[in-house]
């Protein structure tokens, strides 16, 4: 466990690791509120991981797939690549990825 933290089950360094991962930055009070927030969840599965499940049996649902609809590819009729700012060479150009580990 990290000195930063030594309460929690999750520290400020790996709620800011989340943060960097999912690229968005966050600030200290932030910071503070999600590890407080996660710390609340994983007692939570804490609880769900006592529970003795052991002589329980399994509930299966049964629904039968007729009902859903077929997965069927259709064109457009029209080639939508031109009308889009951000097509290049038959391609559609996504945003640079500019990140530093």
């Amino acid at each position: 466990m990290n000195e930063e933290n030594s309460i929690g089950m999750v520290s400020k360094d790996e709620i800011r690791h989340l943060g960097w991962l999912a690229r968005i930055e966050l600030s200290e009070e932030e910071i503070s509120k999600y590890e407080s927030q996660i710390d609340r969840i994983i007692q939570h599965f804490d609880i769900l991981d006592s529970l003795a499940l052991d002589d329980l049996e399994p509930i299966y649902l049964k629904k039968s797939v007729r009902g859903l609809r077929i997965d069927q590819a259709k064109d457009f009729g029209a080639d939508v690549l031109p009308k889009t700012r951000n097509g290049k060479d038959g391609y559609l150009k996504g945003p640079k990825s500019d990140v530093k580990p």
